[in-house]
């Protein structure tokens, strides 16, 4: 059984990533009106070993602990679903960029305030510009399964961790 959507979230398709940084620059440009790549609320990273580019952004989790361990109140959620910043109540603790589980959270070159993707509005910037197509945005379900042995249970496991990805959280009925 399927929950309603509960937000939206920039999903990656890696096989589809070229590497050509064209997601930071115009994230960086629409939020800072520069094309800076450390200025981004997107981060590119380059795994040479095995010829793989991945983009990291926000996974706008539910519920999101930047925004639960914010000290100030500074981070919110936004109607988009994506992490809104009050500039005016950060102090620049970096508690957000500490405790995101991806490593989404990351700080202006100054250290003053977190770059955390607000999906600008509902229309991200860095997935109308992916040349590639690499980035697209989808909306969070969640997909209960019962599992009925030890077999079923781990599969099950496994799924959910591949799915979380795509934005859809699986539940097994003992709440693996």
């Amino acid at each position: 059984m399927a929950e309603p959507a509960r937000g939206l979230h920039v999903v990656v398709d890696p096989s589809k990533c070229a590497g050509c940084n064209i997601c930071e620059l115009w994230c960086s440009f629409e939020h800072e009106g520069v094309f800076s790549r450390s200025m981004s609320r997107i981060q590119v990273i380059t795994y040479e070993l095995v010829g793989l580019d991945y983009p990291v952004v926000c996974q706008n989790c539910e519920p999101a602990p930047c925004v639960e361990l914010c000290p100030t109140g500074a981070l919110s959620k936004g109607r988009a679903g994506g992490i809104e910043l009050d500039k005016s109540k950060c102090i620049g603790c970096r508690v957000c960029s500490e405790i995101c589980p991806y490593g989404a959270a990351m700080m202006d070159p100054k250290g003053r305030y977190p770059l955390i993707c607000d999906m600008c509005g509902g229309n991200p910037a860095c997935v109308a510009a992916c040349p590639t197509n690499a980035l697209s945005i989808s909306g969070y379900a969640m997909v209960e399964l019962p599992a009925r042995s030890t077999a079923e249970r781990f599969a099950v496991t496994e799924l959910s961790k591949l799915a979380k990805g795509w934005g859809i959280e699986v539940r097994d009925d003992e709440g693996a």
